[in-house]
């Protein structure tokens, strides 16, 4: 079977690192950080549950950190995450999400169970994963 045919629960990484829409620059760095991620879904509650709505990546902490004139790490990181989030579902082939990841200009696109409400971010795919599964796949022939 094509790789790219396969879906995107099969490559995606399931835990997710969040981040509430409350947060600030530096607790959101510091979360990147210490979990070794490049990026952090931002939620937020509602009366129907936790629901993503953006996301912040490393790009983003440069962009911030290089407009800011008196940058301060306490700044609020709603202004800067990306938004609305682009996501996808665990069903989609690969193919499919590396063509909203290259339409997008994104590298990350976190996995939301659509039948759920409200969507619940179930996993991530990032180019990394991409890559990995690409490599994997070479080995095997």
């Amino acid at each position: 079977m094509d790789i790219y045919s396969l879906p995107t629960a099969k490559f995606m990484t399931k835990k997710v690192i969040t981040a509430k829409i409350e947060s600030t620059v530096q607790s959101v760095c510091k979360s990147m950080y210490e979990n070794n991620v490049g990026c952090v879904v931002i939620v937020k509650r509602t009366s129907g549950g936790i629901v993503p709505v953006g996301i912040i990546t490393e790009r983003d902490v440069v962009k911030i950190i290089g407009s800011i004139e008196l940058f301060s790490p306490q700044v609020p990181i709603r202004p800067f995450m990306s938004s609305p989030l682009v996501t996808g579902s665990s069903a989609m082939t690969l193919s499919k999400a590396i063509e909203i990841m290259s339409k997008k200009n994104i590298r990350r696109l976190p996995i939301t169970d659509k039948d759920s409400v409200p969507e619940k971010i179930i996993g991530i795919i990032t180019e990394k994963d991409i890559v990995n599964a690409i490599v994997k796949r070479s080995r095997n022939l």
